[in-house]
């Protein structure tokens, strides 16, 4: 299904639509290795989504504004990887999916959010890194001076990024693909509820040509 998928709409316009973030890396795993054959961490040609609204990495005068959460890059090259602050993170070069004109970012990445089954950095990861780089500014005595170069910090201003070929329902909104794969995972009778039918309803409305259900029960075809 996906191979074909892939093949007649690209990896762009296909999608696969889970209900939990731990789905969702699960997936994009498969996708990559399987479908995509990836076997490094990251690579050239992968496709991201932001998972947080970023305003550090584009000049002033871009058309997009900002890295907003929910928009999809694709990787065009590789640089440095370093470990700092107790984290990883990725110098690379990204093109903006929405804005073809637009030339490449440069942008640090963190790669510690690509795998985690939380939908961005967490509460305590936030916490960890800002005290870890408010350190490396400690012997700026102006308390204001230091306020600026915290906030300009590229580490700290690392894109938070998932890899975008399985995305939750909830961060599918206002998209749509040629191909949508949906997958139901575990399902109890119990909680086939109203908030159920509007996720699966979302889900499915994200289509615009084709749509595969994926580990449906077979009593939803009766």
């Amino acid at each position: 299904g996906m191979h074909y998928a892939f093949r007649k709409f690209g990896k762009e316009n296909t999608i696969l639509l889970t209900r939990s973030n731990k789905s969702a890396v699960m997936y994009n795993q498969f996708v990559r290795r399987t479908i995509l054959y990836q076997e490094d961490e990251i690579s050239s040609g992968d496709l991201l989504m932001i998972v947080r609204n970023n305003y550090h990495w584009l000049d002033e005068d871009s058309p997009a504004g900002f890295l907003a959460n929910g928009d999809f890059v694709e990787v065009m090259k590789i640089k440095k990887e370093e470990e700092m602050h107790g984290f990883r993170f990725l110098q690379v070069s990204l093109r903006l999916c929405d804005y073809e004109e637009h030339p490449e970012v440069e942008a640090k990445i963190l790669l510690d959010t690509l795998h985690s089954s939380e939908s961005a950095l967490g509460k305590e990861g936030n916490k960890k890194l800002y005290d870890s780089v408010c350190n490396d500014y400690a012997h700026i005595t102006k308390k204001k001076e230091r306020t600026e170069a915290i906030k300009k910090d590229p580490y700290l201003n690392a894109l938070q990024v998932k890899f975008a070929y399985a995305l939750t329902c909830h961060k599918s909104q206002g998209g749509q693909w040629g191909a949508v794969f949906v997958d139901q995972g575990y399902l109890k009778e119990e909680q086939i509820d109203a908030e159920y039918i509007r996720w699966l309803y979302t889900a499915i409305t994200r289509s615009t040509h084709e749509l595969f259900l994926v580990n449906f029960h077979e009593r939803f075809f009766d």
